[in-house]
């Protein structure tokens, strides 16, 4: 389904001020120097945080998404280590970092919870002590309890297109997330594009802390939004902040 998205990724979701925000407060708070965006797609945020000045590494499972995004990063001359790669297998990864971010409901399409656990593992051993991993996804307490199945539209008219997100839930307690762009032409006609679907895992709040917990993060702070407002059921996102247990402080 993404490697059918690439081409319209920027359009549909551009890095959000919002997020760069928090992400600006979150590392000059921490004397951030180094970062690890998992799962950065066209590299949006990546190149924000390379414009700001750091050293970055941007990680995703799409080898088209990583193309273009390093097609973005020679255009900008700007300098972003992006790898195709798998967030449950980082070990090859060099040296540490002082924040990892995955954003973008990312976190929910692995399955399972080995999985899950290796992924949360992993990125806590990518950090330094004292490091922050910074996550977001959709607030699925909502989803599940609302019994929400039609997500809105993302439209961009500049762009002319639209994308339509749908929820189909399973008996196995997945959901279908399905997805179609509408495109409109010069002419007044539109073209509807089936982009697919994909299976996730509607993670809760209470399961996420959960696993974090289980793996060795520490001072779990969650948010209903990139606003930091108090989360909630009815809170459209859950944005959280965890830590790797400190030894030391993040100066070297």
């Amino acid at each position: 389904m993404y490697k059918d998205l690439t081409q319209y990724y920027d359009h549909i979701f551009p890095a959000g001020q919002g997020q760069l925000n928090f992400f600006k407060l979150a590392f000059e708070d921490l004397g951030v120097s180094r970062v690890l965006d998992l799962a950065c797609g066209t590299g949006a945020y990546a190149l924000e945080f390379a414009r700001w000045g750091l050293n970055v590494v941007g990680l995703d499972y799409e080898p088209d998404m990583i193309r273009l995004a390093r097609e973005k990063s020679r255009k900008e001359g700007l300098h972003v280590d992006f790898i195709t790669g798998d967030m449950r297998r980082l070990e090859d990864l060099e040296g540490k970092f002082d924040a990892v971010v995955c954003i973008g409901n990312s976190l929910v399409h692995l399955l399972n919870d080995k999985d899950l656990l290796k992924a949360l593992s992993q990125m806590k051993e990518r950090l330094y002590p004292g490091g922050t991993l910074i996550i977001q996804t959709v607030n699925y307490d909502r989803i599940l309890k609302a019994n929400i199945t039609q997500l809105p539209d993302i439209v961009n008219k500049k762009a002319g297109i639209i994308f339509t997100r749908q929820y189909e839930f399973r008996p196995d307690g997945l959901i279908d997330f399905k997805t179609a762009l509408i495109k409109n032409g010069s002419n007044g006609s539109q073209e509807n594009l089936d982009i697919g679907q994909v299976p996730l895992r509607p993670l809760v709040k209470k399961e996420l802390e959960a696993m974090l917990r289980e793996v060795g993060f520490v001072d779990i702070q969650v948010y209903g939004d990139f606003s930091r407002k108090p989360h909630g059921w009815d809170s459209q996102s859950t944005v959280i902040q965890a830590f790797r247990r400190s030894t030391c402080t993040l100066s070297r």
